[in-house]
């Protein structure tokens, strides 16, 4: 089945890194088609981001109205297609095109892979602290702060392994970031996956019945695998056997406590040599703790890493 995932690019070295992490992924796979999509707005420069404008292949701007501004794009997008195709993608895998939007470039991608159906948005970053996007603010923070519908790909600095962590704590959110996994990786070969649960001081235990569940998967399923004490890894391994990823390519791993779980999640990613995380959260209804969520702590933190957040 095909899987078509929404590349935002700036034409900087940060969504040239993105670039390079989804080729390496699935270059190889025909089931992946890459829609390279840029926005430039209607009266001032291209696609405003979290990237240095001096690390930009792509001009500001100045007296040259539209018409400079859509030449740049155009230029940029070009740049994007021949690096996927030098990474040996076929050409009808990838699709391109531009679009204008007023200032708030993360709600106009939103807006589209919502209307369009992506399976996933997938947009580099450069990595910042706290302070650093409270100021100048991103449209990786606008788009992880405002999708919960479609799974977000933020890419931070160069990504090369193949190895995935996915965090579980038996909730639906955690099973859904697994599924998604699954949806994605369908029959490879060539991935290892990481399960892994991390115990925080700073956090309470939720419990979580089959039942819970029900409105995903169907009730059998739930009643066979979700109900025993070893639920918790029980349910994410049988996706992933059922998605035809092979067992020795999926390691649970020990238990590891730690005094805040985002920390425990990018340590455990470091150890093991994963370049990307599985994270799943909760909706935008549900109410946070004091420190926010683990996701929401996790994309603050996460250097050179690919996080996909899964609402």
């Amino acid at each position: 089945m095909k899987k078509e995932i929404l590349i935002a690019i700036d034409g900087s070295i940060y969504s040239n890194q993105s670039l390079d992490y989804i080729s390496s992924l699935f270059g190889a796979d025909p089931e992946i088609c890459f829609h390279l999509k840029i926005w430039i707005t209607a009266t001032a420069s291209i696609m405003p981001s979290a990237a240095d404008s001096r690390d930009s292949l792509i001009p500001s701007s100045g007296s040259g109205g539209q018409g400079k501004k859509e030449a740049s794009a155009r230029r940029a997008l070009s740049k994007g297609t021949e690096k996927l195709l030098a990474a040996g993608i076929a050409e009808d895998r990838i699709h391109s095109s531009i679009h204008v939007s007023g200032y708030n470039i993360g709600a106009a991608i939103q807006q589209i892979a919502e209307k369009e159906l992506y399976d996933s948005i997938l947009i580099g970053r450069r990595g910042l602290d706290g302070i650093s996007e409270m100021l100048m603010g991103s449209v990786s923070t606008t788009l992880f702060r405002n999708c919960h519908e479609i799974p977000l790909w933020i890419i931070d600095g160069e990504v090369r392994s193949k190895n995935f962590l996915v965090p579980v704590d038996g909730s639906p959110n955690s099973l859904m970031a697994t599924d998604h996994l699954c949806h994605i990786f369908q029959g490879r070969q060539d991935i290892h996956i990481h399960l892994f649960h991390c115990s925080t001081l700073l956090g309470k235990t939720l419990t979580y019945r089959p039942e819970h569940f029900y409105h995903k998967w169907d009730k059998e399923w739930c009643d066979t695998h979700l109900s025993s004490e070893a639920s918790l890894f029980n349910g994410p391994l049988q996706l992933l056997l059922a998605a035809g990823i092979p067992e020795q390519h999926i390691q649970i791993l020990p238990e590891a406590p730690d005094l805040e779980g985002a920390h425990g999640i990018i340590r455990e990613a470091d150890k093991q040599n994963c370049g990307t995380i599985v994270i799943g959260r909760r909706g935008a209804d549900i109410k946070k703790g004091l420190f926010g969520g683990v996701s929401d702590r996790t994309i603050k933190h996460v250097q050179n890493l690919a996080l996909w957040i899964v609402g």
